[in-house]
């Protein structure tokens, strides 16, 4: 038994739902299931009753429970003493992240950092990978996370590799192509087609994927724009849009406000990475958050 089993024990609890516990915790509901059925078969109790609709605590759950929010609340008290110690949570920082795909993860992520440090004052920045990579080198930023491009590549920064983002074909719930299946290339071009510029930059496979079609490449029709601004031109148009499958986007999909389409030969993604200054050393705050973005955006590999 480990922290974090307790951790996934409490949010299934607190969710009544595999699903909506997954959600929150940023992992696969059979992720999640799976550790409580290893912690189950750890402590030789049944911990959870798993009634249709909803999943309660036996008496056995309620007396684990309430055991694991006292560790859970001593471990982080004792936490906090030592990162007081270090100095960490009252000084400043300033991280760089992606206007699409991974905003939701990363404000919850970081609303929660503040809750535990609110001494500390947190700056975010939010742009294309060009645009974050430019300010990582000036030394505004003391981290950020993007996807890899050849232009904020090299010696200068460390790169870790955290995920594979990958892009779909989006619609609104109402366009003559949802619902549909094994649509074409050609079909999908019968419809306004739009994507940032910098998306297509990162994407693998775009140019092949409309060579192999007899298409030509079609070209940025969107510069910059925000998760909100993609999804309401999709959801009230017969637009067609290349979204990255995170974040507000999945949920917009999961929520009936989107439909992705189904493109066999549609096969594109990008490698989101967490990148720092290799010659700099970190301050104990940005050091922290950064290995706790590290450890959430993990998480969303598929």
């Amino acid at each position: 038994m480990d922290l974090k089993q307790l951790k996934y024990f409490r949010a299934v609890v607190d969710h009544g739902s595999f699903r909506k516990a997954a959600n929150m915790l940023h992992i696969s509901p059979p992720a999640l299931s799976l550790s409580i059925k290893g912690l189950e078969a750890e402590l030789s109790v049944t911990l959870l009753d798993r009634k249709p609709g909803r999943v309660l605590a036996t008496s056995f759950g309620h007396s684990l429970y309430a055991s694991a929010k006292e560790i859970q609340k001593n471990v982080q008290t004792a936490l906090d003493n030592l990162n007081e110690i270090r100095g960490i949570g009252s000084g400043k920082l300033a991280i760089g992240i992606l206007p699409y795909g991974i905003p939701s993860t990363m404000g919850r992520l970081i609303g929660q950092f503040s809750e535990r440090y609110p001494n500390l004052e947190i700056h975010i920045g939010i742009g294309s990978a060009s645009f974050l990579g430019e300010r990582l080198r000036s030394g505004e930023f003391d981290f950020m996370v993007s996807e890899l491009q050849d232009s904020i590549s090299g010696d200068e920064f460390e790169q870790e590799p955290l995920f594979r983002l990958r892009y779909g074909l989006v619609v609104g719930p109402k366009h003559p192509l949802a619902g549909k299946r094994n649509l074409t290339l050609k079909r999908i071009m019968d419809y306004p087609l739009a994507y940032a510029r910098t998306w297509r930059a990162v994407l693998e496979n775009w140019n092949q994927t409309f060579i192999d079609e007899g298409i030509d490449p079609p070209r940025p029709s969107i510069g910059e724009a925000t998760d909100d601004f993609f999804i309401n031109l999709v959801a009230y148009s017969n637009t067609v849009a290349v979204l990255p499958m995170a974040g507000s986007f999945t949920d917009a999909i999961e929520s009936g406000q989107l439909a992705e389409l189904h493109v066999p030969k549609v096969n594109w993604a990008s490698t989101v990475a967490l990148l720092y200054r290799a010659d700099e050393t970190l301050s104990p705050d940005a050091r922290l958050l950064r290995d706790e973005t590290r450890a959430a955006l993990t998480t969303l590999n598929p």
